[in-house]
C-alpha cells in the first residue's frame, strides 16, 4: 500500500490508519474525541445497519452542522455501497424537500434542530425514515445510540466497485433548480492521490493538526477533512467561525493547519493583531472562493510570522481542487500571480476555449475547460445536463477566465453568473424566482456586487407590476420565506423596465454596471 496509488479509495486509508495508529486523534469535536480504530468501528456498525436496512445503491440524506458523527455515517455509506447526499443545514424545508424528492432518498439523518424542518421536507415522501444524530425528539430513533448498542465487527463485505456512486452533492445551476452532482469512489480517490503528488505538499506530516470550519456539507469543507484523514493526521471540528473562536482554538489546541475564506481571514488577522497571542503552532492556511489580494497577504505576513498560504481552485463537478496556487508563488509573487489560482494540479488538464470550441493561446480568454480522472460521473436524472457539462472526457465550466504564458490561470467573468459572497456559492436564477413570488413584482434581475467584507453581495433589480407597489424590506422577506437568508438581496433599486435583449433575455451585464454605479460599495 502506497500513498499515491491511484487505485486507493477512502475506505482503504481509513482501515490502514485503524490498524496502523488504532489509538491516535482522527477527529476531535469539543470535547468529543474519535481515534482511528473508533471511527473505523462505528464507520462498520453503520455500513452493517444500513445492510440491514438493504439500502445499497440507494441514497441517504444528512442534514446537519459540523460534527463527528458525519464521519462515521460517511464512511460506514462508503463501506455498505449506499451513496450519501449532504445538505445545507441552512436551506428551507421547501429547499431540502426538492433534494429528497429528486434524489428518492430513503433515510434522512438530521441534527435535533433540524427535525420539524426536515419533517416538513419529507411530508409528501412515502417511506421516507428520520433518525436524529445524536438527541431523541419526538420518538424519533437517535444514531449515535444505535451505534453504541450495536455489537462490533467488521464492515459488511461488499466489493467495492471504484465506478459506483459514492457521493451525491447537490449544487444550483444557472436555472436555479439544484443538480446532483454524482461523484464515484474512483474520483475520490484520485483527488486525494494528486495531492500526495504535488510537491506543493510535501512539507506536510501526519503529525500536523488541522482545524475545520468549513461546512462539510460543502465540497471544499469535506476535501478538508479528508485531507487530514488519509494522511492520518488529528482535526478539531467547529461550527463557530467568529475570529475570537478560531484563534483560541488555534492557540489552545496547537493548529498547524487550517483552511478558510479570505473574508474570515480578514477578520482572523485583525483578531490577531488587537489580541497579544503568538500562533507558533500554525503553520499553514489555505483558502479559497476569491484571491487573497496582496494587502491582505502581506498583513497576514507580518503578524504569522513563519506560516504559508496556498489557494484552492476547484467545484463540485470535479471532486474539489484541480488548480492550486502554492506557498512559493505566495511567498515570493511574480507579476500579478496572486490574482490567479494558481496551476492545474498533477493528473489535470485546462484548455481555453473559444464559442466555437477552438483551443485558445495563452492570454487570451474564453471558456475554462477541465481534464480529469476526479470528474463527476454525471448529474444525477439529468442525461441532457451531463451530456451539455462532459464532452470527450472534458468537463465545460461555464466559466470564463486565461491561461497565462506560465500556465497560471486567471479568471474572468463567471460564464454562469454565479454570486461568490463569504464562500457561499449564490445562483442569481433561484433568487430571481423568489422575488417573483410576490404578486408586485413583474421581473427581476439579480447580479453580484463588489463588498470590502463578504467579496460580493446579492443585489436585484426589480421591475414591478403596472399599478402595483411594494418596498424593499418586503420583497427581501418574501425571498427569505422560499430560500436561505443568505441568497436573499441586500439592496434592491427599482426600474421601470429591465435592459434587454431584442430575443427579450436580461442583458445581466448591463444591470450589473448599471447597480455598480447606483449602489456604493459597502464595507
Amino acid at each position: 500500500m502506497t500513498a499515491a496509488d491511484p487505485l486507493l479509495l477512502l475506505t482503504d486509508y481509513l482501515a490502514f490508519h485503524a490498524l496502523t495508529r488504532p489509538d491516535k486523534t482522527a477527529l476531535q469535536d469539543g470535547e468529543r474525541i474519535l481515534t482511528y480504530s473508533q471511527l473505523y468501528e462505528q464507520s462498520c456498525r453503520f455500513a452493517a445497519l444500513l445492510e440491514e436496512k438493504e439500502l445499497r445503491g440507494a441514497r441517504i440524506a444528512y442534514v446537519g452542522k459540523n460534527s463527528d458523527i458525519f464521519f462515521p455515517v460517511l464512511f460506514g455509506a462508503f463501506m455498505a455501497g449506499v451513496v450519501l447526499t449532504p445538505i445545507n443545514w441552512r436551506f428551507t424545508a421547501g429547499e431540502i424537500s426538492h433534494i429528497l424528492h429528486d434524489s428518492g432518498a430513503t433515510l434522512a439523518i438530521c441534527d435535533a434542530e433540524f427535525v420539524p424542518t426536515v419533517k416538513a421536507a419529507g411530508a409528501a415522501l412515502s417511506g421516507l425514515e428520520i433518525l436524529t444524530a445524536r438527541s431523541r425528539v419526538g420518538g424519533l430513533n437517535c444514531l449515535s445510540d444505535l451505534l453504541e448498542n450495536r455489537p462490533g465487527g467488521a464492515a459488511p463485505r461488499i466489493a467495492c466497485d471504484r465506478d459506483a456512486i459514492a457521493l451525491q452533492l447537490y449544487t444550483s445551476g444557472t436555472t436555479g433548480k439544484p443538480k446532483g452532482v454524482m461523484m464515484s469512489h474512483y474520483a475520490l480517490g484520485v483527488a486525494r492521490t494528486s495531492e500526495f503528488l504535488s510537491g506543493d505538499w510535501d512539507d506536510l506530516s501526519d503529525e500536523e493538526v488541522f482545524l475545520s470550519a468549513m461546512p462539510n456539507f460543502h465540497i471544499g469543507g469535506l476535501t478538508w477533512v479528508l485531507m487530514s484523514l488519509v494522511r492520518g493526521c488529528a482535526c478539531h471540528l467547529t461550527n463557530d467561525v467568529t475570529p475570537s473562536n478560531l484563534l483560541a482554538m488555534c492557540e489552545e489546541r496547537a493548529i498547524t493547519r487550517v483552511f478558510m475564506v479570505p473574508v474570515v481571514i480578514r477578520a482572523f488577522v485583525d483578531e490577531l493583531k488587537a489580541s497579544s497571542k503568538k500562533l507558533s503552532a500554525l503553520r499553514g492556511i489555505y483558502y479559497g472562493a476569491a484571491p487573497i489580494g496582496r494587502t491582505l497577504l502581506d498583513d497576514a505576513l507580518r503578524v504569522l510570522d513563519g506560516c504559508r498560504f496556498g489557494q484552492f481552485f476547484g467545484m463540485t463537478e470535479t471532486c474539489s481542487t484541480v488548480v492550486f496556487l502554492s506557498p512559493a508563488d505566495h511567498g515570493n509573487p511574480v507579476g500579478d500571480r496572486l490574482n490567479s489560482v494558481g496551476r492545474p494540479m498533477p493528473g489535470v488538464d485546462i484548455e481555453i476555449r473559444d464559442p466555437a470550441g477552438r483551443t485558445l493561446t495563452s492570454g487570451e480568454p474564453g471558456e475554462i475547460y477541465i481534464k480529469t480522472a476526479t470528474a463527476m460521473s454525471g448529474y444525477w436524472k439529468m442525461p441532457e445536463a451531463t451530456k451539455e457539462a462532459l464532452s470527450d472526457g472534458w468537463y465545460r465550466t461555464g466559466d470564463g477566465g486565461y491561461l497565462d504564458a506560465d500556465g497560471f490561470l486567471h479568471l474572468t467573468d463567471r460564464i454562469k453568473d454565479m454570486i461568490i459572497s463569504g464562500g457561499e456559492n449564490i445562483y442569481p436564477a433561484e433568487v430571481e424566482d423568489a422575488l417573483r413570488r410576490h404578486p408586485a413584482v413583474q421581473d427581476a434581475a439579480v447580479v453580484g456586487v463588489r463588498d470590502e467584507t463578504w467579496g460580493e453581495r446579492v443585489a436585484a433589480c426589480v421591475q414591478l407590476r403596472s399599478g402595483a407597489t411594494a418596498e424593499a424590506d418586503e420583497l427581501i422577506a418574501t425571498v427569505r420565506a422560499h430560500i436561505a437568508r443568505y441568497k436573499a438581496p441586500k439592496q434592491i433599486v427599482f426600474v421601470n423596465a429591465l435592459p434587454r435583449t431584442a430575443s427579450g433575455k436580461i442583458q445581466r451585464a448591463v444591470v450589473r454596471s448599471q447597480m455598480a454605479s447606483k449602489l456604493a460599495p459597502q464595507v
